[in-house]
């Protein structure tokens, strides 16, 4: 059986409650029993991330994140961005988080307020810097501010999560010392850009993820994603790469405890 780490996951969410037998625990039950050695808890909100910390202590297997996506940034309550900020910091001191995330830039929407998704992303970043931790990037319809805002902390490293950037970014990011996550949009039929994109990049600076509940892989469209089916993805980047599964899935366990600083999962 392969092993793989799934090294972005949101558990927590509700979707797997309504769509999958024994909610997110039987997700994650099963999921084990497939191969998957390590799952990394990702956190978006607040909620999330008190979440993701939960699910850690839980299941030994399972580390967290926690952070500030773009899209809650924008619903914190006008005043308390500060205790916000304090209270993911408080979370990334406890001993199973890995890693500052989910954060970045989404322009996708037409109610984007830039300018609050830009205050928050600053000020992660200088926790990120603060207190050393990698960082798990978002960047949708983003990416030339992304890439100005992060070369403002260049003590700052981390994961591109899920990237859909050009083969040209991956290469630029690499050289920055970031690492590229790639999840079931690289199974697609239309998505040549971001099969380009793995083709250049080295292999010990990739990671694999099913971004679950989301984004699930080609034969699995249109179902719920979880751990299960990241071997998909595995052998879709595999392919990519011209590499075999077997290197792929022993050299992103490798990627994705040497990045988070990982060394037991059991």
């Amino acid at each position: 059986m392969i092993q793989l780490f799934d090294s972005h996951a949101h558990y927590d969410d509700s979707r797997f409650a309504r769509e999958f037998e024994g909610g997110g625990d039987g997700a994650i039950l099963k999921a084990r029993e497939e191969g998957v050695i390590g799952i990394i808890n990702v956190g978006s909100s607040l909620k999330n991330s008190r979440n993701s910390v939960a699910l850690s202590e839980k299941y030994s297997f399972i580390k967290a994140a926690a952070g500030l996506h773009p899209h809650d940034a924008q619903f914190i309550e006008k005043g308390m961005e500060a205790a916000a900020l304090d209270e993911i910091m408080s979370l990334l001191r406890h001993p199973n988080t890995v890693a500052l995330g989910e954060i970045g830039l989404d322009y996708h929407y037409d109610d984007t307020d830039e300018g609050v998704q830009k205050k928050f992303f600053d000020a992660q970043l200088s926790m990120a810097e603060e207190t050393k931790m990698p960082v798990i990037i978002h960047d949708r319809d983003a990416h030339g501010d992304i890439f100005d805002m992060i070369s403002c902390h260049k003590n700052v490293t981390g994961v591109f999560h899920s990237f859909s950037g050009s083969a040209e970014m991956a290469r630029q990011l690499i050289n920055k010392g970031w690492y590229i996550s790639f999840s079931g949009p690289i199974t697609y039929k239309n998505a040549v850009k971001v099969r380009e994109a793995a083709s250049v990049c080295p292999r010990d600076r990739v990671l694999v993820e099913t971004d679950a509940p989301y984004l699930p892989p080609v034969p699995h469209r249109g179902e719920i994603n979880y751990s299960g089916y990241l071997h998909y993805t595995a052998e879709g980047l595999a392919s990519a790469m011209n590499l075999t599964i077997e290197e792929i899935a022993a050299q992103t366990i490798e990627n994705t405890c040497r990045l988070f600083g990982i060394t037991e999962w059991e």
